[in-house]
């Protein structure tokens, strides 16, 4: 049944993840809402607030039921004015939660405005509140690409020629000892700052010497990456964006020595059961990487990768599935007969006649945690 769920938590929305890319750029961020949904973001779905001392300007709207009947713009502007005259951002991003998609609120007015009174550059993200976390972020990054990237840094290329995308486990090394990689999709819900840092590591370990992770308004305003790699689904727009005006190709995936200490902790104790049929749900970019690892350190067995959020069917293998209910996920784990999956722990709530092994593989946008005990 549509939106029923008996035993899954709701996932990050699209309000989240907007605010996890603008979350370090030193932007002030204002949530168009009552302060329900800023709630959220600050309480649940962003970790650096309790992890890291790094804060971010995130602002409510404070809407009441008037300001929603009647619009009130203005209002909205002269808080926005008050607040940079406290603590100077560098520009301006609204995201957008249900009440200004059910009122019809015109965000392209809404950043002029912003820009015309307080002198800054602005950004609106068309958020809703009812899509995941990988439709908010790709938008965030898309817009903050449109706003800010205002010179080619290699020549237009024509749209129709997109640079081939490869969806391995490997992040093709430099063809010279110096270069520079971005990482799009690259925030907390998809990966610990453990996991970032063995990212980097790894990307290092291949021969990348400068690693941008599009965490700094300068990474937009002056970019430098020869190539992009698409770490998870919500990178793909702003990918898609430089490698068809910025000629900068991409690759989805990545690197292979990211991924040996994981795969290894998920073939641990499990020697005897190479032919088994494993199950990955994770975002897809991570998924794939992970059945790569996992068949080239000897996994013979079949591995299917499911994912509840963004599906590039271009990435996918015969019998992959995106996911959508619980009731789905459950129905598809039993028809596919699996005996070893890995995923967060709470999917494994929403099955308890599973008697196979289950494996955790933490995702942040499914439970809003970072560790490996049941939710």
């Amino acid at each position: 049944m549509k939106g029923l769920r008996l035993y899954l938590p709701p996932f990050a929305p699209d309000t989240s993840g907007a605010a996890a890319v603008l979350y370090p750029l030193g932007g002030m961020v204002v949530i168009i809402d009552a302060g329900g949904c800023a709630g959220n973001i600050c309480g649940f779905d962003e970790p650096r607030w309790q992890q890291e001392g790094v804060r971010s300007a995130v602002f409510s709207a404070g809407l009441r039921d008037m300001d929603a009947i009647m619009g009130r713009d203005d209002k909205l502007i002269e808080k926005v004015r008050l607040a940079c005259e406290e603590i100077a951002p560098r520009f301006i991003a609204f995201i957008g939660t249900p009440v200004p998609a059910v009122i019809g609120t015109d965000y392209r007015a809404l950043v002029r405005m912003a820009e015309k009174t307080t002198g800054l550059p602005a950004i609106a993200v068309d958020s809703d509140g009812t899509k995941l976390y990988d439709a908010g972020g790709g938008k965030a990054l898309l817009a903050l690409c449109r706003t800010f990237m205002n010179t080619p840094v290699t020549g237009k290329a024509p749209k129709e020629q997109m640079p081939p995308m490869a969806t391995g486990s490997a992040a093709c090394p430099p063809q010279s000892p110096a270069g520079s990689i971005g990482l799009l999709g690259l925030t907390p819900l998809d990966f610990t700052s453990a996991e970032v840092r063995r990212l980097m590591d790894a990307l290092h370990a291949v021969g990348w010497t400068d690693v941008c992770r599009y965490d700094r308004l300068t990474d937009f305003t002056q970019p430098r990456c020869r190539k992009n790699l698409v770490v998870s689904p919500l990178g793909l727009p702003a990918a898609h964006y430089q490698a068809a005006h910025y000629g900068i190709p991409y690759e989805i995936g990545l690197p292979e020595p990211f991924l040996h200490d994981t795969a290894a902790k998920m073939t641990l104790g499990c020697q005897d059961c190479q032919e088994e049929r494993l199950l990955i749900v994770h975002q897809q970019v991570l998924a794939n990487a992970l059945r790569n690892t996992l068949r080239q350190s000897g996994q013979r067995g079949s591995i299917t990768c499911a994912t509840f959020f963004r599906q590039e069917a271009g990435a996918c293998e015969p019998g992959d599935a995106a996911l959508a209910e619980e009731d789905g996920f459950q129905e598809f784990v039993a028809d596919g007969k699996f005996t070893v999956i890995i995923g967060d722990p709470a999917l494994r709530r929403a099955l308890p006649s599973f008697g196979g092994r289950f494996i955790a593989l933490p995702h942040f946008a499914v439970s809003g945690s970072l560790t490996d005990a049941p939710c």
